[in-house]
């Protein structure tokens, strides 16, 4: 994605839920697989997100409900 006139830029954006968050994140390089997520008794709202949005630009965020949009926008 090119950041060339955007408004929002947005990259690797995680959102996780549980313990330990930093030290699963810190130890997994940022990115930690889904196994390493569930065995530290996390949730995955939002995983490795990236989006540029530029003036005047209209987006939609789509997905099946308790998918993480509404933890995006947030």
């Amino acid at each position: 994605m090119a950041t060339d006139g955007a408004k929002l830029v947005c990259r690797s954006v995680w959102k996780l839920y549980g313990p330990r968050v930093r030290d699963v994140l810190a130890s997994s390089g940022g990115a930690p697989s889904d196994e390493a997520i569930a065995a530290a008794g996390m949730i995955g709202a939002v995983r490795d997100v990236s989006l540029d949005v530029v003036e005047g630009e209209i987006f939609v965020i789509m997905g099946l409900s308790g998918s993480g949009k509404s933890t995006l926008v947030r």
